[in-house]
């Protein structure tokens, strides 16, 4: 398996991941739609417009953050809960 095809792989497991019983399937099928017409344009495009695999690495990382974001809600992210309590903030930032 080449290593475009790991980050394939990569970015159906967490798109997957996100999946599994998000706070709201409206809201997360609006943050996650991005990334699959991302990943669509990426796919048709790459005999013709081939991007270094750093690049691949960084899109991937950037999808990421919206299948967390579609999963949770951005303003309900376990992750920086500490950073929202130690600034005595009414939501996370």
């Amino acid at each position: 398996m080449n290593k475009h095809a790991v980050l394939i792989v990569l970015f159906f497991i967490g798109l997957i991941g996100s999946a599994i019983n998000p706070h709201d399937y409206f809201t997360w099928i609006l943050e996650v739609f991005p990334a699959i017409i991302g990943f669509v344009v990426l796919l048709f495009t790459y005999k013709r417009f081939q991007f270094s695999y750093l690049t691949y690495v960084a899109i991937l990382l950037h999808c990421y953050i919206l299948f967390v974001g579609g999963h949770y809600t951005y303003a309900e992210v376990p992750a920086f809960n500490w950073l929202r309590d130690a600034l005595h903030q009414t939501r996370n930032n």
